[in-house]
């Protein structure tokens, strides 16, 4: 009897010395990704005062968030899934939001609205296009023509429904991907604006920004038929293999700060309309209804995936 008691005593002892170490500690550092993709990031300059896209949203965490410690890291797109694939205590300020968090990603809540993703091409090249697949463009017809040549970073991603129809429509057709590590937006602006490539597919934002840069001026946008969305929410991921449940401690503290101070910023909200307005003329109401109302919202709007 007495044994039986000593070795039941000796696996409590056991069990609590686990559950002591399995407990979580308290969330020490988060690791901000950059990536070379203008105009999400840039440096901050007399025309871009508040940085890129997400970089007044990472700043506006940064000086809020003050019980932890904040690093910055710069990396090219694709290291950035490496990062995430591997565990690290990282959050990425530009993903698209979805309403369930994935192996890879944990999600914040709603940071922004973006316009639905377009075909982009050149000046010369849009009225043949548009002649011959539509205006708005017919996206399925427009990927098995062979007659041009369809490029895009090599990781970049599109929502759900686009990623889906160039996997099926590409798989065993030609198509260019840019591997650069350098400004992978930049590369596939300048691989079409020199008739290295076709067309490719992104915010339609992206045509006006790289127009205003003064080195290429002849990028356009075209709508996608195929787009059944009047907009496309981000939001901010972590790591979601991280371990001592970082995504969940960091998301806690990020989407605080958004509620309290980042979303109904003068300063964030200025950044935002700054870079969307301009195509995307129901920004405003979108951004109202669908960010600072969403604590609000009885139901969810369609979620798609990452940037």
């Amino acid at each position: 009897m007495l044994k039986n008691g000593y070795y039941a005593f000796c696996l409590l002892i056991v069990f609590n010395a686990y559950a002591v170490e399995q407990k979580v500690q308290p969330l020490e550092e988060i690791i901000w990704l950059q990536s070379y993709t203008p105009p999400f990031h840039i440096a901050k300059s007399e025309s871009a005062p508040q940085g890129g896209i997400c970089d007044n949203l990472t700043e506006q965490l940064i000086r809020t968030i003050t019980d932890v410690k904040h690093t910055r890291l710069i990396v090219p797109q694709q290291r950035i899934n490496k990062y995430l694939n591997e565990g690290k205590n990282v959050c990425f300020p530009c993903v698209i939001y979805k309403k369930n968090n994935n192996q890879q990603l944990n999600y914040s809540n709603p940071t922004t609205v973006y316009p639905p993703f377009s075909i982009i091409t050149t000046k010369e090249l849009k009225p043949q296009l548009e002649e011959k697949h539509g205006s708005p463009i017919h996206l399925i017809n427009l990927l098995t023509d062979p007659q041009y040549v369809y490029g895009q970073a090599a990781a970049r991603k599109f929502t759900t429904k686009i990623n889906t129809i160039i996997e099926n429509t590409k798989r065993d057709k030609e198509s260019s991907l840019s591997w650069s590590s350098e400004n992978e937006s930049q590369a596939v602006i300048a691989r079409l604006s020199h008739g290295f490539l076709d067309y490719s597919i992104d915010y339609p934002f992206m045509a006006d920004y790289f127009n205003k840069q003064g080195e290429y001026t002849n990028i356009e946008s075209v709508p996608i038929a195929e787009n059944d969305i009047q907009f496309i929410r981000g939001a901010i991921g972590c790591a979601a293999k991280a371990p001592n449940n970082f995504a969940e401690q960091a998301l806690k503290k990020i989407n605080r700060a958004l509620k309290n101070n980042v979303l109904q910023s003068p300063e964030y909200q200025q950044s935002q309309h700054n870079w969307l307005k301009t195509t995307f003329a129901d920004f405003d109401q979108h951004y109202q209804q669908q960010v600072i109302n969403f604590y609000l919202l009885a139901t969810d709007a369609q979620a798609s995936t990452d940037h």
